[in-house]
Order: C-alpha cells, then sequence, then structure tokens
C-alpha cells in the first residue's frame, strides 16, 4: 500500500467521524455515561474493523488460556497491558479483542479532529509526556476509569518501538497497574512494526500481526516484593509470547 492508498484509507476513516460527529454524536452524549461509554466505544470498534479490512491485514487472535479470558469480569475494570509497535496498534486491538476498552494515548492525539471527540466520549486519557505534574493527573484520571469499571489498555513502553522489540516500561504509566489491585490482561501486538513504523507515513498492506492473549493476572493480595516486581514480571511475559512459535 503506497502513498496514494494511505491517504484514501485515511480520507474514508475521517468522512465516517465527520458524519457521526454530525448526525450520531449528540444523541450519544445525552445518553447515561455508562451506555454512552460503550457505545462511543462500539462505533470505534467498527471503524477499526474498518481501517484494518481496509489495509488488508491477516489478524490473528490468539489466547494462551481463553477459559480464565472469558471468566473475566470485564465490568469491574481489566487493565489491559501492551507492547507498543505502530500507530496500527490501536485499531488490531480494537478489532481483535471482544471487550470494550478505551486508551491511555499520547497527547497529541487530543488534537485530532473528529477521531479525538470520540476518543474522550469512550473516557480515553491523553497522556502528557512532557509535563510530569500534568501526566500524574492524567494516570490518576486513567487509574478512576479503571475504579469506575472501565477496561483501560496502556501502553507501559511510552512510545512506539524503534526496532519492533519491546522496550523497557517506563515507571510512570506503570503505576496505575500497580495502585489499582485490578486483573491485568498481558497483550501482545507482534506484526503492526511492518505495516507502519514509527516516522513512516507509508502503510504496508497485506501484513500479518498476531494478537496474543496472555492468561489475566490477578494481583489484588500480592507481596509488596511481588508488586515491586510486576513490571519486571509482565515485561518477560509480553516477550514470551511475542517469541511463541505462530
Amino acid at each position: 500500500m503506497g502513498m496514494f492508498t494511505l491517504i484514501k484509507l485515511s480520507v474514508i476513516i475521517v468522512i465516517d467521524f465527520v458524519y457521526l460527529s454530525l448526525f450520531k454524536i449528540a444523541k450519544i452524549k445525552k445518553l447515561p455515561e455508562r451506555e454512552r461509554v460503550i457505545k462511543a466505544r462500539e462505533i470505534i470498534k467498527q471503524l477499526s474493523e474498518k481501517a484494518i479490512k481496509l489495509a488488508k491485514v491477516d489478524l490473528q487472535v490468539r489466547y494462551l488460556d481463553y477459559e480464565a479470558y472469558k471468566s473475566l469480569d470485564f465490568e469491574r475494570g481489566v487493565v489491559v497491558v501492551s507492547n507498543h509497535e505502530s500507530n496500527f496498534d490501536i485499531p488490531v486491538i480494537l478489532a481483535g479483542l471482544d471487550i470494550p476498552v478505551g486508551f491511555v494515548a499520547k497527547k497529541e492525539m487530543e488534537k485530532w479532529p473528529f477521531y479525538s471527540e470520540w476518543m474522550r466520549l469512550s473516557k480515553c486519557v491523553f497522556l502528557n509526556r512532557t509535563n510530569p505534574r500534568e501526566g500524574i493527573k492524567n494516570i490518576k484520571e486513567a487509574m478512576e476509569n479503571i475504579k469506575q469499571g472501565y477496561n483501560m489498555v496502556i501502553f507501559p513502553e511510552g512510545e512506539r518501538s524503534l526496532d519492533g522489540n519491546v522496550g523497557r516500561f517506563k515507571k510512570g504509566s506503570f503505576k496505575m497497574v500497580t495502585e489499582g489491585k485490578n486483573v491485568i490482561l498481558p497483550l501482545t501486538v507482534d506484526g503492526t512494526f511492518f505495516i507502519q513504523r514509527k516516522g513512516e507515513k507509508t502503510v504496508h498492506s497485506n501484513k500479518k500481526v498476531v494478537l496474543t492473549v496472555g492468561k489475566p493476572l490477578e494481583i489484588d493480595g500480592l507481596s509488596m516484593e511481588e508488586t515491586a516486581e510486576l513490571s519486571i514480571k509482565i515485561y518477560n511475559l509480553i516477550k514470551e509470547q511475542k517469541n511463541i512459535k505462530k
């Protein structure tokens, strides 16, 4: 897929968001909060599935413990911890998971026309990585969303990978995981790096992406030592999931 098709993909998705913003958003805003959030997340998921189809992504989802995954109480608020390869991670995760999720996303996405409004409706949080004080407020906002029972996806690397490998986790973004005492769902994205790398404007089609959903981790009741080592444990789990033979 070259530049022309990337523009075509972008135009189609933007047109969808414009239509939804003009004719649907006012009605959705009048819904009770939980209904509003779920509806907004459903719409973003549908558009993500469309983007994946347009880019001809061969998306495969595998579960390391499907029974444990299906037994989760997603209305309790689950923290999905994922590696970060590409801008395509968000649509891949939304299309691949069958649960409504919001994201802790970079602050720059708050300026994206139309899309950012739907992200706010779905209780996404825009993380300020340049202002520590504002960043702490953003993390607290995400923690509050989780406490209210909204599933949130975080990318603890803090930025997209430069080489496709899993980078070290930032302490700040992982704080919401350890303090919330919620269930953690380790997620590994493998292949979006080859669709669109950081800094690239070209989208490469017909690529295979594997989304590995790891075994859920219950962190309530962990000792202080176990909690302190949780970041390293999940980092290693995500790396191991990426290395599982496809």
